[in-house]
């Protein structure tokens, strides 16, 4: 077994999903593509996405010696419940706060990394760093870009079996020099369900969306007012959205996620909205300590459930 099938071997049995390799080189198409998504004003008020662009597509940039990039993908799909008279919240923040558990992984895999090669120069990040990791993970031949924007895992003659969109992506950049993977050429052929599922035409169909049409954009980063026209179409949506993925293909198959710590809370598949109404500030910071609802705070809660309310009304 050579140096990166046996850290392939690592990951997967940290229980990652997917594994690929990208080379360190810098992506001037990723680049590009991000900089015309930037110049069309898609990104509304989220400046973090405008600056130091280029570090997003040149790995060298934060490892100066890096030669390869290793990509990770960890399935955190569970069914799908969607009662309209409750608050939605989006599976992917049912469970702890998945940039802490991809972290914990990829830490343990950087040790092993350090086991197998002797010694070597690691950063990892899982969703935490200008780095674009849906990128590398494109040319990493996890997976293509769907015309919803996300990436869907595909496989790649057999290599990673996992398939669809209920991926949290995490990155190693590494002074290794490991074998890249090479880039699926698949995309969605003539399917059109994600764009006719979203209720506020935020997929534009080329693979990129409108945050400031985005329900998902509205209720976990847009922390002013969320105009009319977007909240009256939201529905009982007070988290996130997973409409375009609920309707995916290639998510027909989805297997549930056997990681622990993002086994669904039960009382956010269905929960009771007065519940939510009658909770404090103190008692929200401390319900949702561990999870990606409490890092957004509140207030951003509390809005989005008054507007879903008012919906359901």
């Amino acid at each position: 077994m050579d140096l990166k099938q046996a850290i392939a071997s690592e990951a997967y049995q940290l229980g990652f999903s997917a594994f690929g390799v990208a080379s360190a080189d810098y992506d001037p198409i990723g680049h590009n593509r991000h900089l015309r998504w930037i110049d069309k004003g898609y990104q509304v008020d989220m400046r973090y996405l405008e600056g130091g662009t280029r570090k997003r597509f040149d790995p060298r940039i934060t490892v100066p010696s890096a030669k390869s990039v290793i990509v990770c993908a960890l399935n955190y799909y569970h069914k799908l419940e969607n009662d309209p008279s409750k608050p939605y919240i989006s599976i992917y923040a049912r469970g702890e706060n998945y940039h802490a558990i991809v972290m914990d992984k990829l830490k343990v895999l950087c040790g092993k990394m350090n086991e197998l090669a002797g010694s070597c120069t690691y950063k990892a990040y899982a969703d935490s760093s200008p780095l674009s990791e849906k990128s590398l993970a494109l040319k990493a031949g996890l997976g293509f870009v769907g015309k919803n924007g996300l990436l869907i895992l595909s496989s790649n003659n057999g290599r990673n079996p996992a398939q669809g969109s209920f991926y949290f992506l995490g990155s190693i950049i590494t002074d290794l020099e490991l074998e890249p993977d090479s880039p699926i050429n698949r995309n969605c052929g003539k399917c059109r369900l994600c764009i006719e599922a979203c209720p506020t035409s935020a997929i534009l169909g080329d693979g990129t969306i409108d945050a400031s049409r985005c329900i998902a954009y509205h209720t976990i980063q847009n922390k002013g007012e969320i105009p009319e026209e977007i909240s009256s179409r939201m529905s009982n949506m007070i988290f996130g959205c997973d409409l375009c993925q609920s309707v995916c293909p290639f998510n027909k198959d989805a297997r549930e996620s056997d990681e622990p710590r993002l086994i669904s809370d039960p009382l956010l598949i269905s929960p009771d909205p007065e519940s939510f109404h009658n909770m404090t500030e103190e008692i929200f910071t401390k319900r949702f300590e561990k999870s990606s609802i409490g890092e957004k705070g509140y207030r951003l809660f509390i809005r989005n459930l008054s507007i879903a309310v008012k919906n359901s009304g």
